[in-house]
Formats: C-alpha cells, sequence, structure tokens
C-alpha cells in the first residue's frame, strides 16, 4: 500500500473507531484495525494502534473524570507490566490464530449470556480476577492492537453506571497503554511510517471520541449494556473470524 492510501485508511479507520469507542467505552481498535491494516503488516498497524488508543483513553478519561473510582479497579494494575511484556512475545513468537480462536469463542459466549440473562447486579470481585483482566487485556494489547476485551468482560461483572464503567475503561487503558508503548519502543517497532500514521490518525480519532461522547449521553444504562455486551459479541466473532482466515 503507497503511504497515500494508507494515510487515507488511517483517517477513515480511526473516525470511526473513536465514535464507537466514544459510544461504548472501548472498541477503538476494533473497529479501526480492519481498515488500517489493509495492506500494512502488523507491525506498523500495532504500534501505531498503540499510540492513537493512548491518546484517545486519554480524552475519554478526562471527559469521565467526575465518576471515576479507583478502589474498584487497582487489581488491573498488577498484571499490566507482565501483560505487556508477554504481549512482545506473543507477538514474536506465538501463532495468533490460536489464541484469537479461543478468546474469541469465550467473548461470543459471555456476550450472548449477557444479551439474554437478567441485567447482572454488581458484585464484589476477589483481587486475583482485576490482576488476571489487566495481564489479558494488556497482553492482548501489546500483540495485537486491542486491549478491550477482558476488561470488558471484568466491568460488566463488577457492575456500574455507563459513566463510571467508562471511566474505569480509560483510566486502566491509559496506564496500560503506556506500558503497550514503553514495550514496543524497546522492542523497536516504532518506524518512521508507524509515527507518521499516528498523526495523522491523532486528530480523526480525537474527532470521533468527541462524537461518540456526545450521542452516548442519549442512551439509558438498559441500552448501554446492551450495546457493551453487543460490542464484545462483535469482538468474540471478529477474532474467530481473524483467525480462521489466517489459517486458510
Amino acid at each position: 500500500m503507497d503511504m497515500t492510501h494508507a494515510i487515507l485508511t488511517a483517517l477513515a479507520g480511526w473516525l470511526l473507531g473513536g465514535f464507537i469507542n466514544g459510544i461504548v467505552g472501548f472498541g477503538a481498535a476494533l473497529v479501526a484495525m480492519p481498515i488500517v491494516a489493509l495492506g500494512l503488516d502488523m507491525r506498523t498497524a500495532v504500534p501505531t494502534c498503540g499510540l492513537v488508543v493512548l491518546a484517545l483513553n486519554i480524552q475519554m478519561t478526562w471527559s469521565y473524570r467526575a465518576h471515576l473510582d479507583t478502589s474498584g479497579i487497582r487489581a488491573l494494575f498488577l498484571g499490566a507490566l507482565p501483560g505487556a511484556a508477554t504481549g512482545v512475545l506473543l507477538l514474536r513468537h506465538f501463532p495468533e490464530a490460536w489464541l484469537k480462536t479461543g478468546l474469541g469463542l469465550l467473548l461470543a459466549a459471555y456476550a450472548l449470556w449477557g444479551l439474554c440473562s437478567a441485567q447482572p447486579h454488581a458484585r464484589r470481585l476477589a483481587a486475583g480476577w482485576g490482576a488476571l483482566a489487566g495481564f489479558l487485556s494488556t497482553s492482548l494489547g501489546t500483540a495485537f492492537g486491542f486491549n478491550g476485551p477482558p476488561l470488558a468482560v471484568y466491568l460488566s461483572l463488577r457492575g456500574g453506571s455507563q459513566r463510571e464503567i467508562k471511566a474505569a475503561l480509560g483510566a486502566f487503558f491509559i496506564v496500560s497503554g503506556m506500558f503497550i508503548v514503553t514495550a514496543h519502543g524497546l522492542a523497536g517497532l516504532y518506524s518512521v511510517r508507524a509515527l507518521t500514521l499516528f498523526a495523522v490518525a491523532l486528530p480523526a480519532v480525537i474527532l470521533g471520541g468527541w462524537a461518540g461522547i456526545r450521542v452516548s449521553g442519549r442512551f439509558g444504562e438498559g441500552h448501554f449494556r446492551r450495546i457493551l455486551f453487543a460490542m464484545i459479541m462483535v469482538m468474540g466473532l471478529s477474532m474467530i473470524r481473524g483467525a480462521l482466515s489466517s489459517v486458510n
């Protein structure tokens, strides 16, 4: 792909990804990566994604800062650093089709349960579950460019309003994003091409995120939870499809 085509796809992909992220609180990479990665190798697309998602979540956390309760998400940070290191190893050595297929099946099953069951009540989860969610989220973000699924599952089980969930998502994604960006940098993945695409994508994703946040204010809590589980379902099915395509 020539640079002009890459820039145009980056603009389109991250504008749409930012909009979806503003509505649900995550999913920017899920939406943008299939568009941005057309013709780009993963070693260019993934580090660019890490920088863009970090900037987007700074915007979202600032927008919902009044609703942030750090006491419920501290355990997530325990798994962030080892998750980033594991993600680099996965990106370099692990067959991503295996991981994506297994995770996709789990996400699809969980989303189906969430869509069919009654609205879950908030529950107190042991710190170990938070650390596991943080580990899986950061390792996936480092290796494949999207870190939302494990964290979305954890926060949906923990409960909270849509503003509280978005604030928690954004705060954790900032911290995990710093680990991810650092891991990519230490692995030597930032090329001039990747940094150029980040500079192009940044205004598009910020504009899309702002629009999504404005639109999301019109959704009630019930609608928000259905959208949340629907996005988890889309993530799971997309992972399975991508894994099967890579095998074929």
